[in-house]
């Protein structure tokens, strides 16, 4: 199975708060636009390789709540343990032949599902997602999938504007994710997308495990009393002279040198 990591989803309060956050960080970031059946806007930072940031916000409870897509499902349910990091998803341009490997390699697969919204110059964007059926006990959550409308060369030549950054040649390389059970997350992970054992370590947030996929790293944690999630917590963007941490509704961005 071919994917490429497409973007993190970070559940916050005023999508547009984050935004203007980033630009004064010296990042490039835009408006997104709403997701009416869904009850749900966006702004967005995009990174090389069409990598992005997606933050969410919830305009209409109610949509949100009886929409029936799984991402919002989950956002919605995230929302009461609060703001954060949510979900991540990785780039196909062959949805159906994901979902056959999702039922070969013994996982459910829902979807695919559509998507779309209205860009400011009224480009309509539409997408298809593709879910995993939880079968995980709450130890731990897989990605989902996306295939867009458009191919990968119209999408990098609309957007290569918006991946040239003020503060440097940045890319989101790693995403930091809390488990409560460390191996058995690490063996999902592994049976989904055919991977080879970790790499294991320690750094500041404790020990953990390493997964590369899709063309960025994931490393895995055990959550413990303090972090009793399996959210995402934290990623890094690499490319600037300058190393600092980015607190933002419940989220960490750790900017660094290459």
């Amino acid at each position: 199975m071919h994917v490429v990591f497409d973007h993190l989803v970070h559940l916050v309060e005023r999508p547009e708060q984050a935004k203007t956050a980033f630009e004064q960080w010296g990042f490039t970031a835009i408006h997104g636009g709403r997701h009416p059946s869904w009850g749900t806007y966006n702004a967005l930072c995009y990174f090389e390789h069409l990598r992005y940031i997606e933050w969410i916000g919830i305009a209409d409870r109610q949509a949100a709540r009886t929409c029936g897509n799984p991402l919002i499902a989950q956002l919605v349910a995230d929302r009461q343990e609060g703001n954060g990091f949510s979900q991540f998803a990785f780039r196909t341009n062959n949805i159906e032949a994901v979902a056959a490997h999702l039922k070969r390699n013994g996982f459910t697969p829902i979807g695919p599902l559509p998507g779309s919204r209205e860009r400011d110059d009224g480009k309509r964007l539409t997408w298809s997602m593709l879910f995993i059926e939880d079968d995980t006990d709450g130890a731990f959550r897989y990605p989902f999938f996306i295939q867009w409308g458009d191919g990968d060369d119209v999408r990098m030549n609309e957007l290569a504007p918006l991946m040239r950054h003020p503060i440097g040649s940045v890319s989101l390389s790693s995403i930091s994710i809390y488990t409560l059970d460390l191996q058995r997350a690490v063996n999902g992970y592994r049976r989904l997308f055919d991977l080879p054992k970790p790499d294991v370590g320690r750094d500041e947030a404790g020990a953990y495990a390493k997964l590369a996929v899709g063309g960025i790293a994931i490393r895995f944690y055990e959550a413990d009393r303090r972090h009793p999630s399996t959210r995402p917590f934290s990623c890094r963007i690499v490319g600037v002279q300058e190393q600092r941490s980015i607190e933002i509704d419940g989220a960490t961005y750790i900017v660094s040198r290459p």
